[in-house]
């Protein structure tokens, strides 16, 4: 969970990302926030609008309908690819949903999918939304007919890694209104197109490169495979205890024959890219080491890379410390990410997510 970003923030996220963004005059201002929260954020939202090109989307969302008021989004999302920003603030556009897709998104612990969502008895969604993600409405009749140009999919792509690659979070934060609530279709559209775990593949594959990368610049079979996996549960490591980091789930790449329990990171392959962790007990100046690792088939150490010190600045009682690693090497069998506490008394690892791009060995 996060902070909300301001305005400007957002603007500056969705620009880098190459996004093409209008601000429609008063977006600023424009929220609900007078009737209740808005954040802590964990996610991004999409939606279709519903609508022909008749219909002036941008404005229906920036006022709302006679029944729901506006904002009913952050940003329309319209079919040449534009951005425009409507809403700063919390927006009528989730409404009421599964609490336990809600903790699906935050933990980012799911495989192509969050739990299929499900009314709540005595209610239209145990859970309200609109605090929660950050809502884009892409201009759509939302009738699996009407067609989904491929530069307003590429923007949504764009959108959701923005928001994400801004609040350091994975592919597995953006998901489609379909997923929060049980009677939504939306975005509805070719499953080659816009279904979510087609999206959120791409997204994945935008948030393993900088944000100004340009998928046109690279050729088909130079093009790297994105890893990225995160993990929220406690280790405590005794002090000169090193682990290894287990992931919540396995990571499906070409070698995935691993049935380590989500240990292994990768097998036979180059890689690139950063692993931050979020480590709580240091103190000030001491710290434990981050470190790639490779294992043979049976699990034994073969081989360390680099060691990575993460410091301590704050002294007993200070947050946790959350930081960004830089790795790159090969692994000829097994990658295996570690941790070692190198203080004389316990921390927590807390957090970890790997976000890196990585090729076959020769």
């Amino acid at each position: 969970m996060a902070t909300p970003l301001t305005a400007s923030r957002l603007v500056a996220a969705l620009r880098a990302e190459g996004v093409k963004v209008v601000e429609v005059d008063g977006w600023r201002t424009n929220n609900r926030n007078r009737m209740g929260a808005w954040g802590p954020v964990n996610g991004v939202m999409l939606h279709h609008t519903v609508t022909g090109p008749k219909v002036n989307a941008v404005r229906m969302c920036f006022d709302g309908l006679e029944d729901l008021p506006g904002p009913l989004c952050h940003g329309v999302i319209r079919r040449d690819g534009s951005v425009h920003l409507v809403g700063n603030g919390r927006a009528n556009h989730a409404g009421g949903g599964d609490p336990n897709v809600l903790q699906a998104v935050i933990d980012e612990r799911y495989n192509v999918r969050p739990p299929e969502p499900h009314q709540h008895q005595g209610s239209a969604g145990a859970v309200d939304g609109n605090p929660h993600f950050y809502g884009f409405e892409c201009e759509n009749l939302g009738n699996g007919v009407d067609p989904w140009p491929a530069v307003q999919v590429e923007a949504m792509v764009r959108v959701s890694a923005a928001i994400s690659r801004a609040h350091d979070w994975g592919h597995k934060s953006t998901i489609g209104h379909l997923e929060w609530s049980d009677w939504k279709s939306d975005p509805r559209g070719p499953d080659n197109v816009v279904s979510m775990p087609v999206l959120r593949t791409r997204i994945a594959n935008r948030l393993a490169h900088s944000a100004s990368w340009n998928p046109t610049d690279e050729q088909d079979d130079d093009m790297p495979t994105p890893l990225v996996l995160t993990r929220h549960d406690d280790t405590q490591l005794l002090p000169g205890a090193v682990v290894a980091v287990y992931w919540p789930q396995e990571n499906s790449d070409p070698g995935n024959q691993h049935g380590d329990g989500g240990k292994t990171m990768l097998t036979n392959a180059q890689y690139t890219g950063t692993v931050t962790v979020g480590i709580s007990g240091l103190n000030e100046g001491e710290g434990v080491e981050v470190y790639a690792s490779e294992e043979d088939g049976s699990g034994t150490l073969v081989g360390t890379g680099d060691a990575h010190v993460v410091v301590g600045v704050g002294g007993e009682g200070a947050a946790p410390l959350q930081q960004a690693i830089s790795l790159t090497g090969s692994v000829g069998q097994r990658l295996v990410l570690r941790v070692r506490n190198l203080q004389e008394t316990p921390v927590t690892l807390t957090f970890a997510r790997a976000n890196l791009k990585t090729w076959p060995n020769a």
